[in-house]
């Protein structure tokens, strides 16, 4: 166990705790986690108010998941109800029922969980590719807003390499699809055979181009792309055979479709009953709708049309992609890996928590030295300077081999504030950091 706790009122000089607060596909549904969706505004606004309670801060937040890492100087109580509550408050969420839906863990369960991202092992899709690239954007953005620090920096840089370990030293991420495979894969699971089957895919963000690139390459029989700028879906029909739509156009292409797959970021719902209830037999046709958007795309009461199957994307948690199996037998590897990466953490935390009770027992024990150097050298006047620097520099040596093993032993400990404040006891020292 990594013990990151300190008495420092200072902030983190010396001490501090490692706190994450997570709300994800776990044990939070998507009407909870669409409701901290954070975009760049809020999360920007909530990484500056949690500065009250933490001395660092960073978000991730996905479609899957709103994590936040935190530095807290006071881990008490008291401090984490005030945390949830202003969690809460920037989602508009009663307290009690995000209580019921986060969870949140110190120290090493908070550092591990991170490395677990980054390698894909806590992902929907195991393995997937994208969680990298949106870890890495969370750092970088409370670098640039000033909310990030040494040790949350530190942390993230190897939960980066982590992850990099992981796909390239093991087959955790060979064959990896992402949220967009799994939706047509239940897509495929639901309505069987995609050659004579008509699509529409709503928005181009990346889970939506990859949503269409998908479909093209698993066979299906027309695909339709639809998009706010028209000229966008023009650009990405042409480079699969599709047709792009105009927005105006969206409510009777759907009612058309057999497939229909959202994902857009639009915090409104694209499609409601007014779209897909029936205005003739035509339209009464069966129809698929997949929802991987968060906050949802479509109304839930869509749900309740007789000929509507909707699923959202809570629903791609029971779909297995291909080569699921192979992947799942390298997560021991990865977990090793996790390991190695999670004890040089631990390792660098202790050292940055340790160096300033270092630092001032050296001082201490040099001030005794240069004490004691000078009453001999006093007494031994008649001696030469070659014969004094001789002295002196055996004093010197004397006092590091003396403090040598007693340091090294002090950086290995599990509970470094405990011996640190067990050696300032014991040689009396007084230190700024305490």
């Amino acid at each position: 166990m990594i013990n990151m706790n300190g008495n420092s009122p200072h902030g983190l000089n010396g001490a501090g705790t490692l706190v994450l607060f997570s709300v994800s596909h776990h044990y939070a549904p998507v009407e909870i986690r669409e409701r901290l969706a954070f975009d760049d505004e809020q999360r920007s606004a909530l990484l500056v108010d949690l500065g009250e309670f933490a001395s660092e801060a960073v978000s991730i937040t996905t479609c899957n998941r709103t994590e936040i890492y935190l530095v807290v100087n006071e881990p008490n109580s008291r401090t984490m109800d005030q945390l949830s509550a202003m969690i809460a408050r920037h989602g508009d969420i009663e307290p009690a029922e995000l209580g019921r839906a986060s969870r949140c863990v110190t120290d090493e369960d908070a550092a591990r969980h991170l490395f677990r991202v980054a390698s894909g092992l806590d992902s929907v899709i195991l393995g997937e590719p994208q969680i990298l690239g949106q870890v890495r954007a969370s750092m970088i953005e409370a670098h640039d807003q000033g909310t990030s620090g040494p040790i949350l920096e530190r942390l993230f840089q190897r939960a980066l390499a982590t992850g990099k370990r992981a796909r390239s030293r093991t087959g955790i991420s060979r064959g990896a699809g992402s949220i967009s495979h799994a939706a047509v894969k239940l897509a495929q699971d639901t309505v069987g055979e995609l050659s004579d089957k008509r699509a529409v895919t709503v928005g181009l963000g990346e889970m939506g181009c990859l949503v269409a690139k998908n479909l093209y390459a698993n066979g299906v029989g027309t695909i339709q792309i639809c998009n706010r700028t028209f000229e966008r879906a023009e650009e990405a029909a042409s480079e699969i055979g599709g047709r792009a739509i105009p927005w105006s156009d969206l409510e009777q292409a759907v009612r058309e479709a057999d497939i229909v797959i959202t994902a857009t970021a639009s915090e409104e719902y694209v499609l409601t009953l007014e779209h897909l209830t029936p205005t003739n037999c035509v339209d009464s046709s069966p129809t698929l709708v997949v929802d991987i958007s968060v906050p949802r795309n479509v109304d839930p009461q869509v749900d309740s049309l007789p000929h509507v199957q909707l699923f959202d994307i809570d629903a791609l948690q029971a779909v297995r992609t291909q080569g699921m199996e192979s992947r799942e037998l390298e997560i021991p590897k990865v977990e090793a890996i996790i390991q190695e990466e999670l004890d040089e953490f631990a390792g660098w935390f202790r050292g940055r928590q340790l160096a300033p009770m270092i630092q001032d027992l050296y001082s201490h024990a040099y001030s005794i030295q240069e004490v004691e150097l000078e009453k001999a050298l006093r007494r031994l006047s008649h001696l030469d300077e070659r014969d004094k620097e001789v002295i002196r520099a055996m004093a010197h040596g004397i006092t590091q081999k003396m403090l040598h093993k007693p340091v090294t032993r002090l950086k290995a400990t599990d509970e470094p504030s405990a011996h640190a404040n067990l050696i300032s006891d014991l040689f009396d020292i007084e230190s700024d950091e305490q």
